[in-house]
């Protein structure tokens, strides 16, 4: 009886698992990847809440930065760090850190 429950649990826990081993690849990807670059642009975007939520407003910063190899990538980043940082200054994201920091 068990072996039938869990034949029946199957096809609802392979798309669970599949999903939690994509999103822990993808944050192991950025974890391990390490650059430096300069801020060229900040951005600050807000948003509307949903329909259900309509008076909630959501927002979302960023930053364009030239990376040392010359490629421009978007950044995003917290509010504290958005406050913190200028046009020009100088980041790092650490191989293994989570989150980029200033580099004084």
């Amino acid at each position: 009886m068990k072996g039938c429950v869990a034949l029946l649990m199957l096809p609802f826990l392979i798309p669970i698992i599949l999903a939690v081993v994509f999103i822990f690849k993808i944050f192991m990807k950025g974890k391990n990847e390490g650059w430096k670059g300069t801020i060229l642009d900040k951005s600050h975007n807000s948003k509307r809440g949903s329909f259900e939520d309509s008076k909630k407003i959501e927002h979302f910063y960023s930053f364009k930065v030239k990376m040392i190899d010359g490629k421009e990538r978007n950044i995003a980043v917290s509010s504290q760090f958005w406050s913190e940082c200028k046009v020009g200054d100088a980041i790092e994201k650490p191989k293994g850190a989570i989150f980029p920091k200033k580099v004084v």
